[in-house]
């Protein structure tokens, strides 16, 4: 997947570098010379160029682009302006950083429907996280129902899988474990998923279980 991220502050620099390291061709974006060398060997692509000049951007490959992503965190009127010649050199999908709710008012009227408010998203998603002790990481699928990759507690430990109902006793859906390994128990972390998991699979030490259901059936299993 190809992609822009305009903007390289703290924000833009770990979305690109972690887009980078899932294998993108990944552009980043910025008028400060010094953000563009000093990030150069991180991702693909660095550009320096002011992101309100319309002859600049058009040098943007913005056509053969999955997405164009701005990221800028402080000034609003240089993002609106950055949307506008985006939008007339009819970019592929444009994605946006929400800096205030004004901004986001004029971008929903200048037609961007994905608008990222990153205190916002950031504040659902801890609180959705802290609600369950043992929560590892936390998705919100609707507003009842919810996504948690928990460890379970201690007395789970050494049982099988097939002493463990989770639908019958928690009303949750099991839909996998993930559950990390260490080359000769050093190194770097490995994550296998086992999908579905035989009735003799034995709880371990460290296992992660990702369970589907609504919030309030999850505090049973803290």
């Amino acid at each position: 997947m190809k992609c822009i991220i305009i903007g390289l502050g703290k924000f833009g620099i770990a979305l690109a570098r972690r887009l980078t390291d899932l294998g993108h061709d990944v552009i980043g974006v910025d008028h400060d010379l010094s953000k563009v060398n000093h990030y150069k060997d991180h991702i693909k692509n660095t550009i320096c160029l002011d992101i309100n000049n319309e002859q600049a951007v058009k040098m943007l490959p913005l056509k053969e682009s999955n997405f164009v992503f701005i990221a800028l965190g402080k000034d609003v009127g240089t993002s609106i302006l950055a949307v506008a010649i985006l939008k007339q050199e009819e970019a592929r999908r444009i994605i946006v950083r929400s800096i205030s709710s004004l901004h986001r008012t004029v971008l929903e009227a200048m037609g961007i429907t994905e608008i990222i408010d990153l205190e916002q998203e950031f504040a659902d998603f801890f609180t959705l996280k802290t609600e369950i002790l043992n929560s590892v990481y936390s998705y919100r699928v609707t507003q009842d129902y919810v996504i948690h990759e928990i460890e379970l507690p201690e007395e789970f430990i050494g049982r099988q899988m097939e002493d463990i109902d989770f639908e019958k006793d928690f009303s949750l859906k099991l839909l996998g474990i993930k559950r990390p390994h260490h080359v000769n128990g050093k190194g770097p972390e490995n994550i296998e998923f086992i999908e579905e998991p035989e009735k003799d699979e034995t709880v371990q030490q460290h296992d992660i279980f990702v369970l589907f259901g609504k919030q309030n059936k999850f505090k049973a299993l803290q």
